[in-house]
């Protein structure tokens, strides 16, 4: 095979013949794919699989008995599975321009072996501090950067001879143990090496690599074993087809529930891939409402006071009910800049925008940088901020500190600070340094938030973010955010590892908040069939449905509700809202009425069991409910309108006439005060009258025909007042050479 899309098109169809446990095909593939490589030792493993495979075909057809048959065709489906893997390397290796394969060539001419890099990692910390020993001044200074140099320099070495590495074998598993096991490997390169080994796997299914990471999530380092867990996540993800033949793997993840912060650890990873998903609504709003207010006020921020707008609750909550407390604080802030602060602190990624623009500086170039725990003991950080500046400016420790930000955004604002002229960046540490109190105020944030596992799993799940959206050869990687199901319930690898119900209640819990009302659903379903149901989550099951509009099963979830704790008007209110929906008035009304003694005086509440009365026939009680609200609110268009329709249909042609009028009478009549009140004047005679207000009608409406349409809809009720329904045409056929231009 002479190209990469054949390759891959024969390693893929391979890989899912043997998903479908389809042996005999793959290996016929197979036949194909091995013949094109010249290692003498795939031949041979080929040849070693389908002698076995036929072997264990003749016992079976002989009817020999063989217990460890199942166990055995596994091994050979797994066996197969690495070959097809190793064949795809080999072929792709010889014809790929890819940064992946270009580097597995370089990597063969370089003679280190893991071993050689561990000993030169180890050595650091002790070369830095004797060199600190034995020199001074600018001798000391050049020697310091030398270590440095030779130390940044063995990282990326052993990132690219890790990330590229073939399939390990016991001994290199081994070797790669003794990276978590020594006690003077600095911590940030454990987890560019625990980082470099999750991308190697990515690239190519290895188990060994799998197990290494689950020997480095027992890492006592946060930053080791957080990064460790991210990568097991993603890797099961990714390969969730796959781990149905490795039943060691799946032993070994079903053992990591033993350890004690496991479940705690893994809720905040799902919850930090859901909120993924939210990246791209802040990347939006920062660009098209938030960056520009504050360009639009930043002249007048420093005198001005935060202003808390009023906000009408219903429509800002979509009706979701106020006594839900969890996950639905802080929703009266409606500032910009509160705004941001607010998705800030949910954990949500503000600052992919921003620093998107940031990442072409030549420190991005190196692929192991992306991967790198921000340290600001590093070259290209000591550059821009010294040792001493570091200590003194509160300012710069601060951000250098912050929980925020993720390494790679960092990286990215040292380097912009280098970017500075010289004279204006003195001003501007100038000015942050005299605002004593706001630096104060930044040391004791810095304080406050010491890294937890949360913080560190978040910002190496932002720098990932970052790599596989930003990196210049992005396109050579397989974007896991945007090819894997992030919702672990719908993986059946990672699913059983977080049963807890209380787990599973916060995901379901976040899905609702962020309006995800499908996946909400089937996770409060499952959890209404297995735990003992509260109220509040029949109520959201019952929400999800109504979204969704299953208003059936809507009812059913509020009922529940309902039994659970009786009479709540939130309740009883949408019971009334799907019957209604449902064109069930006669059902709907006995709940508006409940809820109207809760709330006598509740005008939406008494608009619509008025409606529901008007639908049921009930014409002079919802006149009574109508007039209350008009005199409750004397300027709500709604009532009037109500008013003025049930007028229309009861016969009282004058009543409609006056409530059309004071309607038409507004600074913006609607389209279908228009409508109807031409039905009042037609009904009563006044052709001419009608014909003006459909005239008026078809104009605000900006679709003559689209108007037409909406008076052929009222034809029964039309009727029922009196106007011939064949007349309807010619009406139609009036207002089409009425509304041509002149």
């Amino acid at each position: 095979m002479n190209n990469a899309t054949q390759i891959n098109e024969h390693f893929q169809s391979i890989a899912r013949l043997l998903a479908n446990r389809q042996l005999k095909q793959a290996l016929d593939e197979l036949n194909t794919f091995v013949k094109d490589v010249p290692e003498w030792d795939l031949h041979t493993q080929f040849e070693s699989i389908q002698t076995a495979y036929h072997y264990m075909l003749q016992y079976f057809k002989q009817n020999a008995s063989d217990p460890q048959r199942a166990r055995l065709y596994t091994d050979l489906l797994r066996q197969t599975c690495v070959l097809n893997e190793r064949l795809m390397v080999a072929q792709y290796e010889l014809v790929s321009s890819e940064l992946f394969y270009s580097t597995r060539r370089e990597q063969k001419q370089n003679p280190h072996t893991l071993a050689d890099y561990r000993l030169q990692l180890e050595t650091f910390a002790e070369d830095m501090a004797m060199t600190r020993l034995l020199h001074q001044g600018d001798q000391l200074q050049t020697e310091l950067d030398r270590l440095r140099g030779n130390h940044e320099s063995a990282q990326n070495a052993l990132f690219c001879k890790v990330w590229t590495s073939s399939l390990w074998d016991a001994n290199t598993l081994e070797e790669a143990r003794k990276f978590l096991q020594s006690m003077l490997i600095p911590t940030n390169d454990t987890a560019l090496f625990t980082s470099a080994v999750t991308m190697g796997l990515l690239q190519v299914f290895d188990a060994r690599k799998f197990h290494f990471l689950f020997d480095a999530y027992s890492h006592s380092d946060l930053q080791v074993n957080q990064r460790a867990l991210v990568g097991l996540v993603i890797a099961c993800l990714y390969y969730e087809d796959r781990l149905a033949i490795e039943p060691e793997l799946l032993a070994r993840l079903k053992l990591l529930q033993e350890q004690p912060n496991f479940t705690s650890n893994l809720l905040e990873i799902q919850i930090q891939l859901l909120r993924i998903r939210e990246t791209k609504k802040a990347d939006r709003k920062m660009r098209d409402e938030i960056i520009p207010e504050v360009i639009k006020s930043s002249r007048n921020l420093r005198n001005s006071k935060i202003n808390f707008i009023e906000l009408d609750e219903e429509s800002f909550l979509n009706d979701k009910n106020p006594e839900w407390k969890k996950w639905e604080e802080n929703t009266n802030l409606t500032n910009k800049m509160q705004e941001l602060g607010n998705m800030q602190m949910e954990g949500i990624d503000v600052y992919m925008s921003t620093f998107a623009q940031l990442k072409t500086f030549p420190f991005f170039r190196n692929i192991c940088n992306w991967f790198y725990p921000f340290d600001p003991q590093h070259s290209a950080v000591l550059q821009v901020f010294s040792e001493e500046e570091q200590k003194s400016n509160f300012i710069v420790r601060g951000i250098l500190s912050s929980p925020y930000f993720c390494n790679s955004d960092k990286y990215s604002f040292c380097f912009t600070v280098q970017n500075i002229p010289a004279k204006q960046r003195e001003m501007f540490s100038a000015n942050l340094n005299e605002q004593s109190e706001l630096a104060q105020d930044a040391a004791e944030m810095v304080k406050a938030e010491q890294p937890t596992a949360g913080i560190i799993s978040r910002q190496y799940l932002q720098d990932l973010y970052r790599f596989f959206k930003v990196y210049p050869r992005r396109h050579e990687f397989t974007d896991i955010f945007e090819t894997l199901q992030l919702n672990f319930q719908e993986s059946s690898i990672l699913r059983p590892l977080l049963h807890e119900n209380d787990a599973r209640r916060k995901v379901a819990e976040y899905l609702f908040y962020k309006e995800y009302y499908t996946e909400a659903m089937h996770m409060f379903e499952s959890l209404t069939q297995e735990t003992e149901t509260d109220a509040e989550l029949y109520q959201k099951l019952g929400f999800c449905y109504q979204k969704n509009k299953d208003y059936h099963k809507a009812i059913e979830a509020y009922r529940q509700a309902d039994l659970r704790k009786a009479d709540t008007l939130w309740t009883i209110r949408h019971l009334a809202q799907c019957h209604r929906l449902m064109k069930e008035p006669e059902a709907a009304l006995p709940y508006y009425v409940k809820a109207l003694e809760m709330q006598p005086d509740n005008l939406p509440l008494l608009l619509q069991a008025g409606e529901c009365e008007v639908e049921m026939g009930l014409y002079d009680d919802a006149f009574a409910r109508f007039f209350k609200v008009e005199y409750l609110d004397a300027g709500s268009l709604r009532a009037k309108r109500c008013i003025a329709w049930c007028s229309f249909i009861t016969g009282k042609y004058a009543q409609a006439e006056k409530y059309y009028d004071m309607l038409l009478d507004t600074d913006e009549p609607d389209v279908q005060d228009c409508l109807n009140a031409g039905h009042t004047a037609w009904a009563q005679g006044h052709t001419e009258r009608a014909v003006a207000l459909y005239l008026e009608g078809c104009r605000r409406k900006g679709d003559t025909e689209a108007f037409i349409d909406l008076l052929l809809k009222d034809s029964d009720e039309l009727a029922r007042q009196g106007i011939p329904t064949d007349d309807l045409p010619l009406m139609a056929d009036v207002l089409r050479y009425g509304s041509r231009p002149a």
